[in-house]
């Protein structure tokens, strides 16, 4: 049984509970080691270290890495898990900032569509926008219209209102994914596919893809999450070894109840969890930033 989930989310972006609210349940769940992978923002790694200490004095051990995950691609469809990441980094907070901003002017247009349709979210059904985190995102104005009775799902809210060429869509600029990767490379990360066949690629075409990213620094693969069958895992697994990649799980719990995401529950198969942890614990080690922290010129 593997102990760790290395990709949760919390209010700092588009999950619904907070730093706190997760360590206590990771503990619950018996889950010794964590990573924090919120969307687009840093904000929540400190208050996840102290959430993990608390516990640990409790008698609780929890271990925290500090990541996050890049949108990056056409439609931001691929997504990039930064372990070691640190909110210091001058380039990656510029560009994190900018695209908060963004994403604050695509949310704000999304409602108006939204709106134009005779569909108005009261604002008590929506998460104050903290400017220290991502803005509303898509997944919180699909849980307000559950709320509003309009939909039963997530998924219906995307399928009928948020999803690509949806009424209520609207596009968001990323980076390419090589630029992804190569943004945390600079800022001391260490760069990972997430959830690869979510991306709906063929086999071939997800290789060559791993290989382009391979060759912009990428360092590991999620093999195990929900995403990815029980016939998907020994392909993502060879995949892995065979390009001396790193391999990484983790369940993408966001909170949410009507999904199979549940914190610390990974598809079977991970055996040597443990080695492969060590690997991703020793590659953040040794990794430097090529840029200088904030204000320190």
């Amino acid at each position: 049984m593997t102990t760790i989930d290395l990709h949760i989310h919390s209010i700092y972006s588009d999950g619904l509970l907070s730093p706190a609210e997760l360590c206590a349940l990771a503990v619950r769940r018996h889950v010794s080691v964590v990573a924090l992978c919120d969307h687009d923002t840093l904000a929540g790694t400190r208050p996840m270290a102290e959430a993990a200490a608390a516990q640990t004095a409790q008698g609780h051990p929890l271990d925290v890495l500090p990541a996050l995950e890049l949108s990056s691609g056409a439609e931001g469809r691929i997504h990039i898990l930064g372990y070691g990441a640190t909110p210091g980094n001058r380039i990656l907070s510029e560009t994190l900032t900018r695209g908060r901003t963004e994403r604050r002017d695509r949310y704000a247009e999304m409602l108006y569509r939204l709106k134009k349709m005779g569909i108005e979210i009261p604002p008590d059904q929506l998460p104050e926008d903290r400017p220290d985190s991502m803005p509303i995102s898509r997944a919180h104005i699909a849980r307000a219209l559950i709320g509003m009775g309009l939909v039963n799902t997530m998924e219906q809210a995307f399928d009928k209102y948020l999803g690509e060429g949806k009424p209520a869509y609207v596009p968001l600029c990323h980076l390419s994914a090589e630029e992804a990767v190569r943004l945390l490379v600079s800022a001391g990360a260490v760069p990972v596919l997430a959830h690869p066949m979510r991306i709906g690629l063929t086999t071939f075409t997800l290789e060559a893809l791993v290989a382009s990213l391979r060759a912009a620094g990428l360092a590991g693969i999620e093999v195990f999450h929900p995403s990815a069958s029980r016939s998907d895992i020994p392909f993502l697994l060879r995949m892995a070894r065979d390009s001396g990649l790193l391999v990484t799980g983790g369940s993408d719990y966001h909170g949410d109840h009507d999904t199979r995401a549940q914190i610390g529950r990974l598809p079977s198969g991970w055996t040597n969890w443990q080695d492969d942890l060590q690997a991703l614990k020793v590659a953040i080690e040794n990794r430097t930033p090529f840029q200088q922290a904030v204000g320190n010129d």
